[in-house]
């Protein structure tokens, strides 16, 4: 079953801590030559992605339009909250068709199949159902320490991403980006140390005969929580030569594909801006042993949750300065942290589902302009 991100965190630690005393060897690559890190292309008539801390300023145009937008953040096993705001958001009536819907780790996952529309829904909560009842297999720490890329390996991540993805849901992917919808997710590439936006439709409507195969790819690689699961290496061209890029979690840069702007819609813009962040953006108090473990797997969670309430913050910046209606649900504080005992886990998720489903069904959002 699917451990706790506490428990696989402090197992990181502990893993970390020791690395320095084990001899280890690494994955076996043929990484992009750090001078030509900039060069690396696919075979694409048109581009499939960017660097995403420099985003075409023709994204910003969203802001300018009548435009409905949906960004999904990470958060592990507390994208079951999302997923079910979106089902109780469809059951109110007013979930409306996304003109553009970006995802970043656990909301990558989510986002394909937001993106497709509500008729959706029923895949999205097939998946979620038995992800509790899922076993986790993988090296473990002490093969961490000598060389293995993570504590656990990515099948079942695979498994699920497999169902989000389809021949069926790519080629509907196609057809929506020719209409002019778009469909974005956010990986972390590592050797170049910046996040990187996919083009999702474009990939999908692509002639790249590895399409289906790279969609995947690369929403595995946005879930790809480091030392808890492995990295994805990612088949690039320079120059008619291979390589290869790292890329992990796009949450380990950004909680939110961050849209670029220009402030030209101010005062005249009628589209809005939905976020729906897969964590709490409250304190949770807890009593800490005064243990080095326990001390940093409280702190670094700590860490994470206020370098995410800055990136809400300037998701919500950057819609006033542009001018547009903004809404943000988020997980209420005083939700229990998810269970150490995986037998729990499946009852843990579901709770949140329902949840999620509850808040979605009443519109339960903080709102600005």
């Amino acid at each position: 079953m699917i451990t706790s991100a506490k428990a696989a965190l402090r197992a990181a630690l502990l893993g970390l801590a020791l690395a320095s005393t084990a001899g280890c060897t690494s994955m076996v690559r043929d990484p992009v030559p750090l001078a030509m890190i900039d060069k690396a292309s696919f075979q694409s008539a048109t581009p499939i992605r960017y660097w995403g801390d420099q985003l075409p300023a023709a994204y910003a145009s969203a802001y300018r339009s009548n435009s409905h937008i949906l960004s999904l953040s990470g958060g592990g096993l507390n994208g079951a909250y999302g997923a079910g705001y979106l089902t109780g958001w469809t059951a109110r009536g007013t979930r409306p068709s996304f003109d553009l819907v970006t995802g970043i780790s656990v909301g990558a996952m989510i986002a394909p199949l937001a993106f497709l529309g509500s008729r959706y829904d029923g895949r999205l909560q097939a998946i979620l159902a038995n992800v509790g009842s899922e076993s986790l297999g993988g090296p473990g720490l002490l093969a961490m320490l000598f060389g293995a890329p993570a504590l656990a390996d990515n099948a079942v991540v695979k498994r699920m991403i497999a169902e989000i993805i389809d021949e069926e849901t790519l080629a509907a992917i196609a057809s929506e980006h020719r209409k002019g919808r778009r469909l974005l997710v956010g990986t972390t590439n590592l050797d170049a140390e910046r996040p990187v936006v996919w083009d999702i439709g474009a990939i999908a409507n692509s002639t790249l005969p590895n399409r289906l195969e790279l969609v995947r790819q690369v929403i595995l690689a946005s879930a790809a929580l480091p030392g808890f699961f492995p990295p994805v290496l990612i088949e690039v061209t320079i120059d008619g030569k291979r390589y290869d890029e790292l890329h992990v979690d796009g949450g380990i840069t950004q909680q939110f594909v961050m849209l670029p702007g220009d402030g030209q819609g101010r005062g005249r813009s009628k589209s809005t801006l939905y976020a729906i962040y897969n964590g709490t953006t409250q304190p949770t108090p807890q009593i800490v042993k005064a243990s080095g473990l326990s001390i940093l797997g409280r702190a670094v969670p700590t860490l994470l949750k206020y370098r995410d309430r800055g990136d809400v913050r300037e998701l919500e910046n950057t819609a006033r300065a542009n001018g547009i209606s903004y809404h943000l649900a988020a997980i209420p504080g005083g939700f229990p942290e998810p269970p150490t005992r995986n037998a729990q886990l499946q009852a843990w998720l579901n709770a949140l589902y329902a949840l999620g489903f509850k808040n979605g069904s009443v519109g339960n959002w903080q709102s600005s302009r």
